[in-house]
């Protein structure tokens, strides 16, 4: 291997490309395998969860809790089932207050699903309604230990009720089941919390307050018979009798239920299945384009080796031999670069788990398994690297290096190809990730009909009198320009209120997004008053939005409506759409109202406080300090809403962040291998420009031809680059779905730079090669 270590020192652009693309590749593989992994292979460990379902209709996943009783009575394919609420706890332990999430569940939930447990016992957790299970972190952090068992604590919400620790969890980790639960309690607690999602609401007003999980006996699917449970649920649940939206019981499997696109009623993980495959294909684009490096690259220098290669032939080595040593090359380079790629992996883990919002542990998900794949993966990344150059270098005739016709023999048109394919990857990923950016900022930047410049958001915590004494005080800060209580804000789209409305001749359904607000909401978020009729506040006197006033102006109605039961609702007034920013895709404009009440009796979900220009941190800092009072106890977070707006679009932002970083990578790695194949082409036509400068031809004919030979192969590439390019575009149009003009700068602009770093890589490198004295390239021959 001495003779390998001295090629490399002399050959240090070859060692560095290739350690560097391998290396760096490398580092995106193993996050993104152990993302896969991850996905791929959440709660594998959880018994019996191949028969566990979770119910759920077309809309949503959730049920109310007295559901589960009636469906196990009556069908016997249910063995058992469990439930899963959600709260926010405040918890009081000895003088101090703290907020956590908390589960309310079916007292069965760990037993049900076999948790792993720190301490107690599974069957007796939450035997008593006023026991209570913490994770290991939440003992952690309410009692500085682990071992909690038989502390006490108060839980604000339920009366103030002393509940005992009779368990302690482990923190959930690579589960359906969120991690940001801290605390269960039992779901006889729910009547404290929320009356209509309890037990003793018997008429289920709550449709949507837990989740339901059914298990069922071995080779039993509740699927097929869906339609009699729907059938049944119509019996005697109003939201299958009235609503007319829900037809459907559905029983998805938990497995399915992680890639689902049924989002549940309450916090859980889930994931979608098509950034999954779009990871897997960008780290497979990624190391291929490093293979093909260290394969044009190595072929490349075959001739520099040549005579070393002939020599151990002359002296006696065999085919085999050389083939070998040229593999065992391959797996040392390999073997350097997959450690310095492992070392990249573990130090770029925080980063990626900010990006790709799932956990990663590659030095904790290490074990035999994987230790195993790695060697394997190795062995199978030699075998593809050094495979063509060991092929090319073992089975030469030796005389040939003596003739000097090893270097003309060379000219492999496999070589260009590897060019060829690896411009056009490049073409359609740079493709691709420019018009996931294009569309994302076009998403961002669409007008949404209203504004809302420094504007701070306050939950609603304490009584109406502290947040009026709040309001008081606050429009009393010289910053304050004006404060507004109401139910919505245009962020979360207010609530939705579907009325069935009375025609001449049909009954129109309309589903308004609904707030209910004083007067200075319409200031603060400059909505336009397009029709003011003056009407009294309160009562049943709204505005609408132009496209709700068209829909029912359609319908022969300009002063009021009467609903399907009775209720008459007197139009106070019109004003002009504007987009609800519930998600970052759903900017249709939806059929609004808007209730003007007076400012004293509404008990706001929402407080929007607008500030002027200056120092938005020290305005912050007072108001909150204001707010205290009001929220007394209760820990809170105020937001500005920019801020909650650039959370609407975090996930595709940074799903944007991870293409363009993925973009970079293959650039980068791409720069190094188009240099590389420029190297390459143009020592093996130095013997043919020498002999065509012998005969008249001139150092700028020569690069023109280089030029023309680059140009061509990039020509080719088109071949590949379009339809891909088109696969990619049409996988990003259904993850974010925008209706706009696809952006035909785009693939050419993503063509043009390609090949501008083509074109300058061969120019820069040629300009020496084509102006030197023909004769230092034929004399050798």
């Amino acid at each position: 291997m001495k003779t390998y270590f001295t090629f490399l020192e002399r050959n240090k652009l070859f060692t560095f490309v290739n350690v560097a693309g391998l290396s760096i590749s490398l580092m995106f593989v193993l996050l993104i395998a152990n993302m896969v992994t991850r996905q791929l292979t959440v709660d594998k460990d959880l018994p019996d969860a191949d028969r566990i379902s979770v119910f759920a209709n077309e809309e949503y996943a959730g049920g109310h809790y007295n559901l589960g009783d009636r469906l196990q009575s009556r069908y016997p394919e249910i063995e058992d089932w469990s439930a899963i609420s959600v709260a926010e706890l405040f918890i009081k332990i000895g003088d101090k207050t703290v907020q956590a999430q908390g589960g309310v569940v079916k007292k069965n939930f760990f037993e049900f699903f076999r948790l792993p447990l720190v301490e107690g016992n599974r069957e007796q957790l939450l035997a008593d309604d006023n026991s209570i299970v913490l994770t290991r972190s939440a003992a952690i952090r309410l009692f500085g230990t682990e071992h909690a068992i038989g502390k006490t604590l108060t839980v604000i919400p339920c009366n103030n009720a002393t509940f005992t620790v009779t368990g302690i969890t482990e923190d959930f980790d690579n589960s359906i089941l969120s991690p940001d639960i801290e605390m269960y309690m039992p779901f006889e607690n729910m009547k404290y919390i929320n009356w209509s999602s309890s037990i003793e609401c018997t008429d289920m007003n709550y449709a949507g307050g837990s989740v339901l999980f059914f298990r069922t006996a071995p080779g039993t699917d509740l699927n097929r018979k869906s339609v009699d449970i729907a059938s049944y649920l119509k019996e005697f649940f109003w939201l299958y009798q009235d609503s007319g939206t829900v037809k459907e019981a559905n029983f998805i499997p938990w497995y399915d239920f992680y890639f689902s696109k049924t989002s549940p009623v309450i916090p859980m993980n889930q994931y979608d299945f098509k950034l999954v495959a779009i990871f897997i294909v960008v780290g497979v684009l990624i190391l291929l384009m490093a293979v093909l490096n260290y394969i044009s690259m190595s072929v490349a220098l075959t001739s520099f080796r040549a005579k070393e290669m002939a020599t151990r032939r002359l002296l006696g080595s065999s085919k085999q031999d050389i083939f070998w040593r040229m593999i065992t090359e391959s797996f040392l380079l390999t073997l350097l670069s997959f450690i310095i790629g492992f070392i990249l992996a573990k130090a770029a883990e925080p980063i990626a788990i900010d990006l790709l919002c799932v956990k990663l542990d590659i030095t904790g998900d290490l074990n035999a398994t994987t230790v195993i794949v790695y060697i394997l993966f190795i062995a199978a990344l030699t075998l593809l690297s050094g495979f063509i150059p060991a092929t090319i270098l073992s089975n030469y005739n030796p005389m040939d290096v003596v003739k000097g016709t090893f270097r003309r023999k060379t000219k492999a048109v496999y070589l260009r190809v590897l060019n060829i394919v690896q411009c056009g990857l490049t073409i359609a990923l740079l493709t691709c990730s420019a018009y996931l950016s294009l569309q994302i900022y076009r998403i961002v930047h669409t007008p949404l009909g209203y504004a809302y410049d420094n504007v701070l958001i306050y939950p609603s915590y304490g009584s109406l009198k502290e947040l009026q004494l709040f309001r008081a005080e606050a429009k009393k800060l010289p910053f304050v320009k004006c404060i507004s209580f109401s139910r919505g804000v245009p962020l979360d789209g207010g609530n939705n209120y579907t009325t069935y409305i009375p025609s001449a001749d049909s009954t129109v359904e309309m589903s308004f997004q609904t707030f209910i607000a004083d007067s200075a909401f319409l200031d603060i978020y400059h909505i336009q008053i397009t029709e003011d009729r003056h009407a009294p506040l309160g009562g049943n006197n709204i505005f609408l939005s132009e496209r709700a006033m068209k829909t029912l102006a359609g319908i022969g109605i300009t002063d009021y409506f009467t609903n399907d039961t009775n209720d008459r609702f007197q139009i106070a007034g019109v004003f002009k759409d504007f987009v609800i920013s519930r998600n970052l895709i759903d900017h249709d404009i939806h059929p609004l109202q808007i209730q003007i009440e007076h400012p004293d009796s509404i008990y706001p979900s929402n407080i929007s406080v607008e500030v002027q220009d200056g120092d938005l941190n020290v305005y912050k800092k007072q108001l909150d300090k204001l707010f205290k009072i009001a929220a007394k106890d209760f820990s809170f977070d105020s937001a500005w809403y920019g801020e909650q707006m650039h959370t609407l679009y975090a996930d595709f932002s940074r799903l944007n962040s991870l293409m363009l970083i993925f973009t970079g990578a293959a650039l980068l790695i791409s720069l190094l291998g188009l240099t590389a194949m420029s190297l390459y082409f143009i020592t093996q036509r130095k013997r043919d420009m020498a002999i065509r400068k012998a005969f008249g031809s001139s150092s700028m004919k020569e690069q023109e031809r280089l030029m023309r030979f680059t140009f061509a192969s990039l020509a080719i590439s088109l071949t590949i680059a379009v339809p891909l390019m088109t696969l990619g575009i049409h996988q990003i149009n259904k993850i974010v779905t925008f209706d706009s003009t696809f952006p035909w700068w785009v693939p050419v602009a993503s063509i043009i730079t390609v090949a501008l770093i083509s074109l300058v890589s061969v120019y820069l490198i040629s300009l020496k090669a084509t102006r030197e004295n023909p004769v230092e390239n034929l004399k050798t021959e």
